[in-house]
């Protein structure tokens, strides 16, 4: 029987394709039945995912042509199966190409929604670079020769004209490397600043690591590469770059979808987040304070029989006479589920208006966000 690694590419192709469709429908699950709404970042990544599936198929049928074998064997086979065989890798690489720009493109995209200024600059930034990459790659793999049938039959090739393809594989491995990097590490300032549950925090290490695992499968990638472009038994060496394309972007789509994952796990395993918020022990509470020469002084509040202390604040206020309302009440709507994973779960929103009456009336609201277990420590 011929040497051949056709077996492992295929199996490796099946398996990491399974895993993907799996996360995908839970990440629609998440988004649509639990969440109802869909974003920008879950519609670039399902292109993503077709994209992923089809590299994956592509690579399945280069097997039945020959891929994991010697050139020996896959010539034996004739002159129409080697160009079935180069029409097949060549559509590979531009399924690759593309599910890469959709993929990075879904989590900046995601990133954008988190709030943070910082961030959002740099995705934005980063996204521009991303889709200008993508799609000078996948014009490069469909017009790498003249007339463009030559990149994948044998008989046009010695009068085409091509772009020396050994020098695009090789850089654009080293870009996509680079901006896979900038990817992953982008939110690193963001998460160094939460303060969320143990469990979390573990969450979020196993998201970006999954993230950095994607950039090592590039980096594995690219080892393959020259001994692939100089190899006269080219059918056998691209093996290697082949399947750890597979994983790669399969193990991507996993990594975007891991924040959608928290709408799963908030309502069917709520402890598996670390805590979750309890309107016992921190009600909606309404505390009314009019506004006198010696400070203010609580006039009411609905929270049962939890009242919340407030200190007398000796403010001079400018105005005859005033009234200072406080609300706080458990924020559900700043943030959404796949947000969320980047902030803590027990997020509440305090809402202050105060009211004037005097010569000078005015409205005005403020609104800030507070963690739960800070609000219980400062003002119990």
């Amino acid at each position: 029987m011929p040497d051949s690694q056709g077996r492992m590419i295929t199996t490796v192709s099946v398996v990491f394709a399974v895993l993907s469709v799996f996360v995908m429908i839970l990440r629609l699950f998440a988004r649509i039945v639990i969440l109802g709404k869909m974003g920008l970042d879950d519609i670039l990544i399902c292109i993503a995912a077709l994209l992923a599936w089809a590299f994956a198929v592509a690579t399945i049928i280069a097997v039945h042509h020959g891929l994991g074998q010697h050139m020996d064997e896959v010539m034996k086979k004739g002159t129409a199966n080697l160009n079935t065989y180069s029409q097949t890798v060549w559509l590979s690489s531009i399924f690759y190409n593309a599910c890469l720009g959709f993929l990075k493109s879904s989590i900046l995209a995601f990133y954008l929604r988190l709030g943070d200024p910082q961030l959002k600059r740099l995705a934005q930034i980063l996204l521009a670079i991303v889709i200008c990459q993508a799609l000078a790659n996948v014009f490069t793999c469909i017009f790498q020769c003249t007339p463009v049938a030559a990149a994948y039959t044998s008989e046009l090739q010695k009068t085409s004209k091509c772009v020396n393809i050994s020098a695009f594989y090789l850089t654009n491995a080293a870009l996509t490397i680079l901006t896979d990097l900038l990817t992953y590490i982008l939110p690193f300032h963001l998460v160094r600043k939460l303060q969320i549950p143990r469990r979390q925090k573990i969450g979020l290490g196993v998201m970006l690591g999954l993230g950095l695992f994607t950039c090592m499968s590039s980096i594995i990638r690219i080892t393959y590469i020259p001994n692939m472009l100089f190899s006269k038994d080219q059918t056998w060496t691209i093996s290697g770059p082949m399947y750890w394309s597979v994983i790669e972007t399969n193990v991507g789509i996993l990594t975007a979808s891991m924040p959608a994952f928290k709408a799963i796990a908030k309502k069917y395993a709520p402890k598996l987040l670390g805590g979750s918020y309890d309107s016992n022990r921190y009600p909606s509470r309404s505390v009314h304070i009019r506004a006198g020469s010696s400070g203010f002084h609580k006039m009411g509040g609905t929270g049962g029989s939890n009242h919340m202390a407030l200190d007398t604040i000796d403010r001079d206020l400018g105005m005859s006479k005033g009234r200072f309302q406080t609300t706080i009440n458990q924020d559900t709507d700043s943030v959404s589920s796949s947000e969320e994973a980047l902030h803590p779960p027990d997020r509440i929103g305090v809402t202050r208006q105060v009211h004037v009456e005097g010569e000078s009336r005015s409205v005005f609201e403020e609104r800030n966000s507070l963690s739960s277990h800070k609000d219980h420590r400062e003002l119990s």
